[in-house]
């Protein structure tokens, strides 16, 4: 009898204390607690500028505990291979780029392994060659695009190619992905058509616009680049409450993954944010969403020709008690501030990030459908540019007194 009341006792108390099922989970979830310390440490390393990614992938391969779940060694391992991959293909990306990338890929995995929302990851672009087509050119020198970025295979990517008479005709049937990281658009005979009426060609993910490319025709005219420091209010940001769990998370954690990411709409910037906050174990209560924020409005004669700083930024930690965490930031966030837990209800009320932005540096153009002295530099130094077009180019450096091509 007392042996059936002990166990009992054991029973009831397993059932009735968050700390102990997660023990009991730990016991059956190979070191759940361990794996997630490890790609915690892991992501907050790379918030650091001059953080080495290949070497913290490597130490986080090693550091996953024995019994871990293949499947978490295999994403790390698949992510380190990847990106590697990108770095000696001629990705043109920065070293920053990278670092923010894989912090982002960590925090997916880390959700994936959690069960918890997993963020949505956007392809990337980091550069386009040529960065616009100059028609002028003879059509040999002119029947390919190229695409450089990151995780070209993880999105269907839409291609469309834009008129001035306001038609707008997909032509994705002639993108073809050779990597993740490296994408071609055919323009010889059997591939994408331009008429005198040919504006631009526009890449859609999403339906969002991430990348634009100028279509110079022999009648377009030039228009000086000009670049803006933007800076921009601190934004606040509550995700909802998600699932079925209640609104208190009860001291356990909770689990928080939030990434930032700025688009360029040509008239207006936008940022992204997105949140997940899950607690650790019980009912799991749970806050997540993801919210849109106009940050800037271009003047009504000017047009966004690219956004020159970094554009995306993320953070992930567990949260261990009911104050404020202030992290530095990275790549376009200056800071983060959560409230994570607090004393009481909290998930969808009070559960939320503050973002503090650093300055947003723009690259800006007269409006209307002109091409850049920016644009010209870049083709310049890709040699994709006519000597027709130096010609005209010649012709407006000596009327404005300026120097373009060097």
């Amino acid at each position: 009898m007392k042996t059936k009341t002990l166990f009992l006792f054991i029973i009831i108390s397993l059932l009735s204390g968050c700390g102990l099922i997660d023990k009991l989970k730990d016991m059956f979830s190979s070191g759940t607690s361990q794996v997630v310390l490890v790609l915690d440490q892991a992501i907050s390393s790379l918030d650091v500028q001059s953080a080495n990614w290949q070497e913290i992938l490597n130490k986080a391969i090693k550091d996953l505990p024995d019994q871990v779940s293949n499947t978490v060694r295999s994403d790390v391992s698949n992510l380190l291979q990847r990106t590697v991959a990108a770095t000696s293909g001629e990705v043109r990306c920065d070293v920053d780029f990278f670092r923010i990338r894989v912090q982002q890929w960590l925090q997916e995995i880390k959700a994936k392994y959690l069960g918890s929302a997993q963020p949505v990851i956007e392809p990337h672009l980091c550069s386009v060659v040529p960065a616009a087509v100059d028609l002028s050119l003879s059509p040999n020198q002119r029947n390919l695009i190229e695409f450089f970025g990151y995780d070209f295979d993880q999105a269907q990517i839409q291609v469309l190619l834009k008129s001035a008479n306001g038609n707008s005709l997909d032509v994705s049937q002639n993108l073809q992905k050779q990597t993740h990281y490296h994408m071609t658009l055919n323009l010889g005979s059997n591939g994408v058509q331009f008429d005198q009426n040919s504006e631009y060609i526009t890449l859609r993910w999403n339906n969002t616009d991430i990348s634009t490319i100028s279509i110079i025709q022999p009648t377009t005219p030039i228009c000086e680049t000009s670049y803006l420091d933007v800076s921009s209010n601190n934004i606040t940001f509550i995700p909802p409450r998600y699932g079925t769990g209640d609104p208190d998370f009860s001291g356990n954690g909770p689990n928080v993954n939030c990434s930032v990411s700025l688009t360029n709409y040509g008239d207006h910037i936008v940022a992204s944010i997105y949140m997940d906050a899950k607690e650790t174990c019980s009912d799991w209560t749970e806050a997540r969403g993801s919210q849109n924020y106009t940050i800037y409005n271009a003047d009504p004669d000017k047009t966004i020709e690219a956004i020159v700083s970094p554009t995306s930024a993320s953070m992930s930690y567990t949260d261990s008690n009911t104050t404020d965490d202030n992290f530095g930031g990275n790549g376009c966030v200056k800071t983060f501030i959560f409230v994570g837990d607090t004393h009481g209800d909290e998930a969808g009320t009070r559960t939320c990030v503050t973002i503090a932005f650093n300055p947003i540096r723009l690259q800006l153009k007269e409006k209307g459908n002109c091409v850049s002295t920016k644009m010209l530099q870049t083709l310049n130094v890709q040699k994709r540019i006519s000597p027709k077009l130096v010609e005209q180019v010649q012709k407006f450096e000596k009327l404005k007194n300026i120097q373009i091509l060097k």
